[in-house]
């Protein structure tokens, strides 16, 4: 019995490498290792990639509301307040019973989520593709970002990665993801040499064994009219401490963040304000 299934998993696995061979040989799909997974969920999951890349090749495009089987909708602004949540409780759940799902970052009313749905999402073309299991996921932020929840996440992920020390993956270093070094300013607005700014900060962070935040607190968001540039204000105390020793430094006092769009997404800080980090 032991033999059957030592020479069921041998097989299993001998068909899923030739399946990968077949699929690197048509569409040029490239697979890693993949330990711990069993022959029979790694078959259908590469049955699955081959209908994708099956039906990619011939798919034309088509609106979301044809996708869905073109669903009866109301307008928005013919619904009943006090019914708008349930008949945008229906809708989503239509849509996901159909493959689409839509989700928010931030919090959206009600009757502003119902109408993007109906006025915009609608109308967004996709590819025709149709796997079971396969989702097509969206954020209300996608299309309608906001502005100061991507600048909290850019300060929270300098404070949470960068000022962590944690390594700049593929390259020296440190994370500095949403740091603009291209176009990184002094207080002045001057344009600073992007090596030089990355040197600062490296040498700022090299300076101790690890960093201890204390307190840190946003003050004040400032975003202009435009939304082309933002000022965040916050206070923080921090100890930089060594290792294998009592002794540390502790910063506090006011700190701030200029920041302008990506065209990547998300917001870049473009000039940094901290104490005891000097870039000049």
């Amino acid at each position: 019995m032991e033999n059957f299934s030592n020479d069921h998993y041998c097989d299993k696995k001998i068909d899923v490498e030739l399946k990968k061979k077949e699929l690197a040989e048509k569409y040029g799909a490239y697979f890693g290792q993949t330990n711990n997974i069993s022959p029979e969920f790694e078959s259908e999951w590469l049955n699955q990639i081959e209908q994708f890349e099956q039906q990619f090749n011939k798919a034309e495009k088509i609106k979301v509301w044809e996708y869905l089987g073109k669903p009866v909708y109301r307008n928005a602004n013919d619904i009943e307040s006090q019914k708008i949540s349930d008949e945008l409780e229906r809708l989503m759940n239509y849509m996901n019973e159909h493959n689409i799902a839509l989700d928010t970052l931030c919090q959206v009313d009600d009757k502003e989520l119902y109408r993007f749905i109906t006025e915009e999402l609608f109308f967004h073309e996709i590819d025709n593709i149709h796997i079971g299991g396969m989702m097509s996921c969206f954020t209300y932020e996608e299309f309608h970002p906001n502005a100061e929840y991507d600048i909290r996440q850019s300060y929270d992920y300098f404070f949470r990665m960068t000022f962590a020390k944690m390594e700049n993956i593929g390259g020296s270093g440190y994370d500095l993801l949403y740091v603009d070094t291209d176009n990184y300013a002094d207080s002045k607005g001057e344009k600073l040499d992007k090596e030089g700014v990355i040197k600062s900060i490296n040498i700022f962070l090299d300076s101790f064994d690890y960093f201890e935040v204390i307190s840190n607190k946003i003050k004040n968001i400032f975003i202009n009219e435009d939304k082309t540039d933002a000022k965040l204000s916050f206070e923080i105390e921090y100890k930089g401490c060594f290792d294998n020793s009592h002794e540390f430094i502790i910063n506090k006092g006011h700190g701030s963040f200029q920041l302008k769009p990506s065209e990547y997404g998300g917001w870049d800080i473009y000039h940094i304000s901290l104490p005891g980090l000097r870039i000049d």
